[in-house]
């Protein structure tokens, strides 16, 4: 099959455009572009040729949107740079077969048997896929969902608190299907719903902003302080004793501002502190020394190694611990969403490990299911907090299942020192954010290198520290309910959103039985 240069320029518009749609491009409606010319490729190509084109598209997406896996590979997991480039390349094979090929082989089904009424079927199959990628493969990977697209426009993002991400997703491809049939139909009928997908615009945008601005906080609060270490990465993979003591030093001044500053409880990064909880050592002790000299109630994240009778490893968990003023640990939540291929190994096997050293080792174990930690202090209301370690943050169902067990705040610590100068931190930062909008919560946002961060229940930040600062924000952190109408609701919401699918593909085949289909 000899690719044709017009359609193999317009796959690369396509990847290149879905892209700069992402953090931390953020171009206003790039989208549209990019959906029309995927949407053109469907309409005008047989099915072997608009697969081909469609993988290229994808492929292209997933080297603009994903590239910092290589910097992440060949600095964090120690591999060289053209080895990262394999699995990198790999991974975007997979990814555009996975997402890109898959939507267009159904959806190119739907046009070919509906003609133009199929394109209304495709935000719906879009949303499908997307929430399909929340629990497969693996662990799941809702990493730059589309609905990210628009999110940024905070207004706009106002309506996850009924719909999630996945809402904004489905108006990103639904705003994409009217604006293509404008253009290739050019039919008056289309040119009105594009009219009236900037008056749904318009009014999201006024109500979005009065609930914003209306929003007030009441009720109890913490005095919370967000600690941001900026500990470089280097520091962490070839730690000595010297590098642990100064990264100790680095947090007891950290927590010893918070204190003077009157924060009633500090939170800290993911394995912010370079000791095992569970496992004595001279830095343990060096912390636990000068920590009783300050006393402040804290979370953080550890790597926690449990040890069997004989000393030797038993489990190695993923945690953010709560530890009292005095230094107690109070209790502890141990990770469950975990990283395929830098927390554990699916399929794990020597010839892997032989070839990927950085694969070697003990895996790090799935925690036992979601748990609240409870912060109480002074006899004030209990802060329940549903904790969220490194990417658990970009699950909407989890996060919206973890604090319907009735959290009021949302605490995710992370170490996206990895990643470094990249644009993935924002990515990960925005994936985050919207969680406190879907659930109706404080955000408390604690990352090595930033972006750390205080959001409140509509999504506005309080406060931040930006990429690479050390620092300190101290904010009030109220305490919510922790209820909105996607976590409430969503079972009734899914089932909905299946049925009017289902009822849209019967009407499209009884209109084509009778030939009055659009």
């Amino acid at each position: 099959m000899k690719p044709n240069l017009k359609y193999l320029f317009f796959s690369v518009l396509t990847g290149t455009f879905l892209s700069l749609s992402l953090p931390n491009f953020f171009i206003p409606f790039a989208f549209l572009v990019g959906f029309s010319l995927w949407f053109y490729l469907m309409e005008k190509l047989d099915i072997k040729r608009v697969l081909l084109y469609s993988f290229l598209a994808g492929f292209g997406f997933s080297l603009l949107s994903f590239y910092w896996i290589v910097f992440a590979l060949s600095y964090y997991g120690g591999l060289s740079i053209y080895v990262s480039s394999v699995l990198f390349l790999i991974f975007a094979t997979a990814f555009s077969l996975y997402t890109f090929v898959l939507f267009t082989f159904i959806a190119k089904k739907f046009i070919d048997r509906f003609s133009t009424f199929g394109f209304f079927l495709l935000p719906f199959l879009w949303v499908f896929l997307e929430f399909l990628r929340e629990f497969f493969p693996f662990n799941g990977f809702s990493w730059n969902l589309f609905g990210y697209m628009l999110s940024y426009i905070n207004q706009i993002a106002q309506i996850t608190y009924f719909t999630s991400i996945y809402g904004l997703s489905f108006l990103v491809v639904f705003f994409s299907v009217s604006f293509y049939l404008m253009f290739s139909r050019r039919d008056y009928r289309f040119v009105a719903l594009n009219i009236f997908n900037i008056v749904l615009f318009t009014v999201l945008f006024i109500w979005g902003n009065s609930r914003i601005n209306s929003y007030s906080d009441k009720g109890e609060y913490y005095k919370v302080a967000v600690l941001q270490g900026n500990v470089d990465e280097s520091m962490k993979l070839k730690p000595t004793k010297e590098i642990n003591k100064k990264i100790i030093d680095k947090y007891l001044n950290l927590l010893k501002q918070a204190k003077e500053k009157g924060a009633d409880v500090a939170v800290l990064p993911e394995s912010a502190l370079p000791f095992f909880p569970y496992v004595d050592s001279s830095l343990k002790y060096y912390f636990f020394d000068e920590f009783y000299k300050i006393g402040i109630p804290f979370f953080s994240g550890f790597d926690n190694v449990l040890l069997k009778e004989d000393s030797e490893i038993d489990k190695v968990y993923n945690s953010l611990f709560l530890v009292d003023e005095y230094g107690l640990y109070v209790d502890y939540y141990s990770k469950i969403k975990l990283v395929p291929f830098g927390e554990y190994t699916p399929f794990k096997n020597k010839f892997l490990e032989n070839i990927f050293e950085y694969l070697q080792g003990i895996d790090f174990t799935k925690g036992p299911g979601q748990k609240l930690l409870i912060f109480e202090k002074d006899n004030r209301k209990e802060m329940k907090v549903a904790s969220l370690i490194c990417f658990e943050s970009i699950f909407p169902d989890f996060v919206a299942n973890f604090v319907k067990k009735g959290a009021n705040v949302i605490i995710n610590v992370t170490n996206d020192g990895w990643f470094g100068k990249t644009s993935a931190p924002y990515q990960h930062f925005e994936m985050a954010r919207v969680r406190a909008i879907e659930n109706n919560v404080y955000l408390i946002r604690a990352a090595n290198t930033g972006i750390s961060a205080i959001v409140n229940p509509v999504g506005s930040i309080k406060a931040y520290i930006p990429l690479y600062k050390e620092g300190i924000i101290i904010e009030n952190v109220y305490l919510t309910e922790g209820k909105s109408f996607f976590n409430q609701h969503k079972t009734f919401l899914y089932t909905a959103f299946v049925l009017l699918f289902v009822l849209l593909v019967s009407f499209g085949m009884f209109s084509r039985k009778r030939s009055n289909i659009i």
